[in-house]
């Protein structure tokens, strides 16, 4: 086994205890029924764990290690990441989310509208941070920097792991705590707990204070003396009731690079304490700005679309969308049920099981081939190089940004499913 499987074993592991801990011990049945957003939740770590790991876990006693699901996360993007030509301002701010190549100017679009240019700088000392702009989907928040200082070390290049130091993305006060009611309300109804358990959770998050939404640093180019960055957090729309732009404050302080090893070379151990080795970048630098309302999601419910990849029967019920992603929930039918690992099981248990899933997974993922759009365009997801898929719920990257509305079908498995024909749900769903 490879030392990616087992860091991604691990994360996936603990991501599972997590979210079961806390609705073992508190419901009554033996199952709870989670809400479609929970499942997608879930699956996130497989689509992207360095944003599921970023999500607090309202009322849990396991706490993860943020550290290791954010170097999966970066092994992940080794692999995935593929650029298109840039076009337009967002575009060329936001590389990695790719470029229609037949129609720039529709992709430049959907980012402009979607997106936020900010184009801040503070200078501390012989350091200067410009934040550019920001997109947000509705679910995921990406934003463009540029960090430019004398002092970055010569091996610090593209794609080169950054201790982050304390970085993170802060909400107003007020706003942080209306996002942080919604989601734990929304979150402790899933699992069946109490009002009274549910309001008991919010006051404990309230009481803890905000603790940001972490990011992980890893520049994707040098330019001399400048590192540019386009790093990504979770920030869910729904759990906003009021609140139709929300304000942020990045924080920057202390980046460096990790510890070396005996060869020179930077060393990232996620089996133990992980320290900056040079830190280049002191700050403090706090950047405030006010997104724009995203394009939302869209989410159709009322699917029946039975297909078997890979001799795995597969059944998809609903579909959601998003300016970069397309999720769909399914269900699953073969001998071992999709056993789940579980807190209580032994080592060698919960690697079987882990495995069943994980097979049925790449079934699911496979089973997403792409979709059509308005225009009668179709879109292949099948090489879009970041997808993944669990506990009900599957997703997949577009190769660059389409607007959920101009989707009118998806391909699932070969077969073409038209979305006008299902439920189109005008608020969201918990």
């Amino acid at each position: 086994m490879t030392q990616f499987d087992m860091l991604l074993r691990r994360a996936l592991m603990d991501a599972n205890l997590a979210q079961y801990e806390r609705a073992l011990q508190s419901a009554e049945v033996k199952k709870p029924g989670f809400s479609p957003r929970y499942l997608r939740e879930r699956m996130r770590l497989l689509a992207d764990p360095q944003g599921w790991g970023r999500q607090a876990q309202p009322g849990g006693r396991k706490r993860l290690d943020w550290r290791l699901i954010a170097i999966v996360a970066a092994m992940l993007l080794l692999s995935a990441c593929a650029y298109a030509v840039a076009t337009g301002q967002f575009s060329q701010w936001f590389p990695r989310l790719g470029v229609d190549p037949e129609a720039p100017e529709v992709s430049e679009e959907v980012l402009s509208r979607t997106g936020t240019a900010i184009e801040q700088s503070q200078t501390v000392g012989d350091t200067t941070v410009t934040l550019h702009a920001a997109v947000w989907n509705g679910t995921d928040l990406w934003v463009s920097m540029d960090i430019e200082s004398p002092n970055i070390p010569e091996e610090v290049q593209q794609y080169t792991p950054l201790y982050m130091g304390d970085c993170r993305f802060f909400l107003r006060d007020d706003q942080w705590e209306e996002y942080t009611r919604n989601r734990v309300k929304e979150s402790g109804a899933a699992m069946g707990a109490s009002s009274e358990q549910i309001e008991a959770d919010i006051q404990a998050e309230l009481d803890k204070g905000q603790p940001g939404f972490g990011s992980f640093l890893m520049p994707q180019e040098r330019e001399g003396n400048t590192l540019k960055f386009q790093e990504n957090t979770f920030l869910e729309a729904d759990w906003f009731t009021e609140t139709k732009r929300p304000e942020l404050t990045l924080h920057i302080e202390r980046i460096g690079t990790y510890i070396n090893d005996s060869e020179g070379q930077a060393s990232v151990n996620p089996f133990e304490d992980i320290h900056p080795g040079v830190v280049f970048v002191e700050g403090p630098f706090d950047l405030t700005f006010t997104l724009e309302e995203p394009i939302l999601p869209i989410r159709y419910e009322g699917a029946d679309v039975e297909t078997v990849v890979t001799d795995i029967p597969l059944r998809f019920t609903g579909f959601e969308l998003s300016t970069t992603e397309l999720f769909a929930d399914y269900e699953a039918v073969n001998p071992e049920d999709l056993p789940e690992p579980g807190p209580d099981l032994s080592p060698e248990e919960n690697d079987r099981r882990f495995e069943t899933v994980k097979v049925v997974s790449l079934a699911v993922v496979d089973s997403l081939r792409g979709l059509w759009t308005e225009d009668g365009a179709y879109v292949d997801l099948t090489n879009s190089g970041s997808a993944g898929g669990s506990g009900g719920c599957v997703s997949v990257r577009y190769p660059y940004p389409i607007d959920p509305a101009a989707v009118t079908a998806v391909d699932i498995a070969g077969t073409r499913v038209e979305l006008g024909e299902l439920e189109r749900m005008t608020e969201p769903v918990s």
